[in-house]
């Protein structure tokens, strides 16, 4: 089993009162065997683009092996500081890793593209362009694989690396996303594309698909074989969900230590025949299991722990990547607790976990603490699937900061920059003044956005209402000298800041169904009717915002990951409560217009230009 989570390889590794060694220490106890050391050992990625680009934030987790090391190819083109600062942390996590007997390994994304002096030198190994032209004003290319030159800067990146940490284990590589890709295959966000030396044009699909496949796969091969040269156990796991065309070419051709993994929230086995196979190869697969939530830290769910735990054991799957909250940021996490004794002996009653943990924490209360660990389980087992940014998308759109108001550019751009800045939105998409859109993705028409939120306020909030309700209660009746009080203080903190979260997504939907309901109404009494659901839901918003920031100025609980490297896209700083009034002040003068979108907004052009 192997973590999953950002708090080693991304951006919650800067999160304020996270201990990185009790979080080795803490993996150890709960059962895991392997860990991800390889995050960046700096606040922000060397990576940067121009004035409103937006894609280099994507290359802040799961930094690739040019971000640690050097070969020929490349020396000199990363500052020798950054590399050393980068390469330090990670030895560092290797020896954590070594200290509490689990296996070291690293999760990239790879091929990463190069800097632009790298192009300017050697223009004619470019490969193929990685980025995503919705985010990016610049483009990004990797090198062309094919190339020599660029199989052996490769084994010399592998050969370096494993030389500063000869233990590490495994390679877990994420690509075609984040900066990251192989020439040729379908699933690049610039479409098919590559240099002169994999295939030429003309080439049917079929042929494309079958060259592309052949040189991802003599990627992986080299990772394998340069690194068993020092560590003949080395495994790469290879994420198969960005080849949708290519796996079928790909998957026959694993086994002997590559391996398929499911980091992304999209991939699965696609089929009864790949998995046989998989087996038939040998190729173990390593599934995802999500134990543990990121936008809320400690929210408990442990029923629903409990049967995705018992579902993959059941199931036969062995090999698992998932999430664990710190305890130093969470430290009566029951998931946690559930996730440790499940690996220790096979539960047959959840219950009986639940109240043993409960009256270690607070005995005589313990009864009243599982009855608010069921409460907040069935809020989000009961959350309806298909909520737009709910999960790691969630920061990135700046949800809790931003205003929620019927017509968002009718603030002006400097009112909007404070939290536009690390909107992963350019100037001119659409999502920036439509909480339905990102470029040309629509999520959700006004009658299933309607719906969602019907589910939300039916399903969800009730019992949030009720667990809050109950905490805060027992706040008053447990003498503030009694050890039992910091545990319902901490859970009461989570609950409401959990509950704050779900009516932020309940009023996003909500958002939806009025601000498009009224656009597409055709009679006076439809329209009145969406402009009434718009206000309440400004109103509803509002209430939410100002109980947010009561809990972030009052809180001592770390329900929220705060970097201590300052706000990025992916995580917020410690001017989060600033941002909150500032949502406050502009929706209190916004709530009440008239709800429009520019329907032409995909195609302005930057300020002061026509």
């Amino acid at each position: 089993m192997r973590n999953l989570s950002d708090f080693l390889v991304g951006s919650l590794r800067t999160a304020r009162h996270f201990d990185r060694e009790d979080y080795f220490r803490q993996l150890a106890d709960q059962g895991f065997t392997h860990v991800t050391v390889n995050g960046l050992g700096v606040a922000q990625p060397f990576e940067s683009g121009p004035p409103g680009d937006v894609y280099s934030w994507f290359y802040d987790y799961s930094p690739d092996l040019d971000q640690f090391v050097e070969s020929s190819l490349i020396k000199g083109m990363y500052p020798a500081e950054y590399l050393q600062a980068n390469r330090e942390y990670l030895k560092a996590n290797a020896s954590l890793a070594r200290k509490y007997h689990l296996v070291p390994g690293l999760h990239i994304c790879s091929p990463r593209s190069m800097p632009d002096e790298f192009w300017s030198k050697y223009p004619f190994l470019r490969g193929a362009r990685v980025d995503h032209p919705r985010e990016s004003f610049r483009p990004r290319y990797t090198p062309a694989m094919a190339h020599p030159s660029v199989q052996a800067h490769y084994r010399e990146l592998v050969r370096n690396i494993l030389n500063e940490v000869p233990e590490l284990g495994f390679v877990h590589v994420w690509t075609n996303d984040s900066g990251a890709g192989f020439e040729f295959v379908s699933s690049l966000y610039a479409g098919r594309n590559g240099g002169p030396y994999l295939i030429r044009e003309w080439k049917s699909e079929d042929e494309i698909a079958r060259k592309a496949a052949e040189n991802v796969l003599s990627y992986f091969r080299l990772l394998r074989d340069e690194a068993r040269q020092v560590n003949p156990d080395v495994r790469v796991i290879c994420d198969l969900g960005s080849f949708s065309v290519e796996r079928r070419h790909i998957v026959a051709r694993l086994g002997n230590g590559l391996d398929v993994g499911s980091f992304g929230s999209f991939e699965t086995v696609e089929t009864e025949d790949e998995r046989n196979q998989l087996q038939h190869v040998g190729s173990i697969v390593h599934e995802k299991l999500d134990l543990a939530g990121s936008n809320i830290i400690g929210f408990p769910f442990p029923i629903l722990v409990y049967e995705r735990l018992k579902e993959a054991a059941n199931s036969g799957r062995q090999w698992l990547l998932v999430n664990a909250t710190p305890r130093s940021l969470a430290p009566y996490d029951i998931n946690g607790e559930v996730l440790k004794a499940y690996q220790q002996e096979p539960i047959s009653d959840i219950q009986n976990v639940l109240h043993e943990a409960a009256d270690r924490w607070v005995g005589q209360y313990a009864g009243t603490l599982v009855d608010l660990w069921n409460l907040a389980d069935r809020a989000v087992r009961l959350f309806p699937p298909g909520v737009p940014y709910c999960t790691f998308a969630f920061p990135w759109f700046r949800l809790w900061v931003r205003p929620f108001v019927p017509n968002i550019d009718l603030i002006p751009e400097k009112r909007r920059a404070y939290y536009e800045r690390f909107l992963v939105a350019t100037f001119n998409n659409p999502a920036r003044v439509d909480l339905n859109n990102d470029m040309l993705w629509n999520f959700l028409t006004v009658k299933e956005a309607g719906e969602k939120r019907e589910s939300i306020d039916r399903e969800v909030l009730p019992p949030l209402d009720q667990a809050v309700g109950i905490a805060r209660s027992l706040l008053t009746a447990v003498p503030p000298s009694r050890p039992e009080r910091a545990v319902f203080q901490d859970l009461s903190d989570r609950l409401t800041a959990g509950r704050c979260f779900y009516v932020t997504l309940r009023n996003l939907t909500a958002w939806i169904e009025a601000v498009h309901g009224y656009r597409e109404a055709k009679s006076e009494v439809d329209k009145q009717t969406y402009l009434s659901k718009s206000r309440a839901m400004a109103a509803h918003e509002l209430d939410n915002t100002r109980s947010l920031l009561q809990l972030w100025e009052q809180s001592d609980v770390d329900w929220i990951s705060i970097s201590t490297g300052g706000e990025s896209a992916h995580i917020y700083g410690e001017n989060f409560g600033e941002l909150l009034k500032n949502k406050i002040e502009l929706m209190e003068r916004h709530m009440n217009d008239e709800p429009y979108i520019d329907p032409n907004f995909m195609w302005r052009m930057p300020a002061g230009e026509s």
